[in-house]
């Protein structure tokens, strides 16, 4: 709890006005920088989290969203090895942000309602608003994954890394281990962030941040799978 200095009202300790005098309690923080948040999440999750929280707006979580979307479309491309359907690489970098850009719009509102959902089934306290922030920019590495390692693949595999024939492991095994290794880590990073930001703004205990986490990412997964198949069914 924070206590007024005004009315010595305790009020939550993330509250930025005293719910019975209206007094500042701690500095406003209207918007979110994109750059600072996201060196914030880097250096240290929880203060980046807490100033996600008493954000008044939480800015860019639609453009997070839309990045991950991206790179969710590359992986699904590389999950089903659906290179041989495109003539060219330019053709499935093109297809890969004409279906990436809408769909992470579209997770946007339902990966948010389905975590602020859990976390209210759980005792969490968060707003719709504040989950929508946490797991934007949880979605940090992921951001990272395809700004550095998405170009380092395809200079390294060009449309070999989304096809059967060859297997992208057999021209340059070490790198290709590397690569799935490093972006192996980025999802781990991903979980576990999205673990702290909402233990922090759910303000509940680890273990209930770990099963919401579990449980959330399994829904995800599963409906990017089921969509994906789903898609390539109907060609």
């Amino acid at each position: 709890m924070i206590l007024c200095s005004v009315c010595q009202t305790e009020n939550d300790k993330y509250a930025t006005i005293c719910k019975k005098c209206g007094g500042f309690l701690q500095n406003r923080v209207p918007n979110l920088d994109l750059f600072d948040t996201l060196w914030r999440i880097i250096e240290n999750p929880r203060e980046a989290f807490r100033l996600i929280m008493i954000a008044e707006h939480k800015n860019y979580a639609l453009f997070l969203y839309a990045l991950c979307g991206i790179n969710v479309a590359f992986s699904g491309f590389w999950y089903f090895r659906i290179g041989d359907r495109f003539e060219n690489i330019l053709l499935l970098i093109f297809c890969a942000l004409l279906i990436g850009i809408p769909l992470g719009i579209a997770l946007c509102p339902i990966v948010s309602s389905f975590h602020w959902t859990l976390s209210k089934l759980l005792g969490g306290k968060a707003s719709f608003r504040t989950s929508m922030g946490i797991t934007s920019y949880a979605l940090t590495p992921f951001t990272i994954s395809l700004l550095l390692l998405l170009p380092i693949e395809l200079m390294t595999f060009g449309m070999y890394l989304f096809t059967f024939n060859p297997h992208p492991i057999a021209i340059k095994p070490v790198s290709y281990i590397v690569l799935i290794g490093l972006n192996s880590v980025m999802i781990l990073w991903a979980f576990i962030l999205l673990i702290i930001g909402t233990r922090v703004g759910n303000q509940i205990s680890l273990w209930k941040s770990v099963f919401i986490v579990a449980i959330l990412y399994g829904l995800v997964l599963r409906g990017v799978l089921f969509c994906g198949e789903y898609t390539l069914s109907l060609f």
